[in-house]
């Protein structure tokens, strides 16, 4: 069995493309996005009743390989340094399933 991460980031939603880029660049195409997260961090209380949902945050996690985060690890401080937030890094266990037909 290969050694999986999940990484699981929170940023604002107008750094999403730029995000996504970052996980193109590393060959990471699954990925899955919740916007309009509310909670209270460092910046305070975000919340998702604004009318404008610019700089609402937004959840976005993926689950690779250990290898393929490694290689994309020093991109990732780099995107956080810049625009700011965060990201959760976890072993995980890959499971899938097949549909019946």
């Amino acid at each position: 069995m290969k050694s999986m991460k999940k990484v699981e980031v929170i940023i604002e939603a107008i750094y999403l493309n730029r995000l996504l880029d970052l996980f193109t660049n590393h060959d990471i195409h699954g990925y899955t996005i919740i916007r309009d997260i509310e909670g209270f961090g460092g910046h305070g209380l975000k919340t998702a009743d604004d009318t404008c949902d610019l700089f609402s945050n937004i959840y976005i996690f993926t689950v690779c390989e250990a290898d393929q985060y490694q290689s994309m690890d020093k991109d990732i401080h780099s995107f956080l340094n810049r625009y700011g937030g965060k990201c959760i890094l976890s072993d995980v266990m890959l499971l899938l399933g097949t549909p019946k037909k």
